[in-house]
């Protein structure tokens, strides 16, 4: 029930941020930040219980990792909103929310005791890292799309390659704890596993785009960059676990 709740403030955010959108009255807009707000209180409660009842931090599975993804996109849509002083971020988080508490409610729920190869201090590092950069390349690519339909991308510029340089970064530290974590659990920094190959395809598309920012390619051409940058992101997280096997099959 809590994260029924937690998904219906989404969607009230993401209908406010249309209604204001198609009726050209910007007050809609205002009804969006604290129904993020509650959106996330929602969630963070519904986490909370999860993690009280499992017993261990719900990181383990991908239902777990996805809300947990859910729950890191809130804040940094508010970091950069204020960061900013735009307010594109909230309607990209509103769409991002709601995009993702759908795929959380067609995921499998059953609650396992962990793999021998979770049972690791490395665990909340190395998936809070991934998450969060997750978080930040959905939170791009909505505003991406959002500016493309606007015809808006210049406006969109600064907070479209803030979002992609701080999911970098993320995915770099990601990448990093889980090497040092492989190494622990399996005596090999890599193993050129799905999910380690497909991890690594994601940030070297995410290093392109960056560069060819610097290159020239601005407006509509970034943001079309970025939403070809998600579908890697989408076949790493979704695509690998239901296409591909691998050791990290359970993730």
């Amino acid at each position: 029930m809590i994260l029924n709740a937690a998904f219906f403030f989404s969607l009230a955010a993401a209908a406010a941020g249309a209604a204001a959108y198609v009726f050209r009255r910007p007050q809609f807009a205002r009804a969006a930040p604290p129904a993020l707000a509650l959106s996330w209180l929602a969630l963070s409660a519904g986490l909370l219980l999860l993690w009280l009842r499992l017993g261990r931090p719900p990181l383990s599975n991908q239902y777990e990792s996805l809300l947990t993804m859910l729950w890191l996109l809130f804040p940094l849509a508010f970091y950069f909103y204020r960061r900013s002083g735009k307010p594109e971020a909230l309607p990209a988080a509103a769409l991002a929310a709601c995009v993702l508490f759908g795929a959380a409610a067609l995921l499998d729920k059953t609650a396992r005791p962990l793999m021998p190869a979770l049972r690791s201090d490395w665990l909340i590092l190395h998936v809070l890292s991934s998450m969060a950069a997750y978080a930040a390349f959905a939170l791009a690519a909505a505003a991406a799309a959002r500016a493309l339909l606007k015809k808006q991308a210049e406006l969109f510029e600064d907070l479209l390659a803030r979002l992609a340089k701080a999911g970098f970064a993320f995915l770099t530290l990601g990448i990093i704890t889980g090497s040092v974590w492989a190494n622990t659990a399996w005596g090999a920094w890599w193993s050129w596993d799905p999910k380690e190959t497909w991890s690594l395809l994601t940030w070297l598309g995410y290093a392109a785009a960056l560069h060819l920012r610097r290159k020239g390619w601005r407006g509509h051409r970034f943001a079309l960059l970025l939403l070809a940058c998600f579908a890697l992101v989408m076949f790493t997280y979704f695509g690998v676990n239901f296409l591909l096997r691998g050791m990290h099959s359970y993730a």
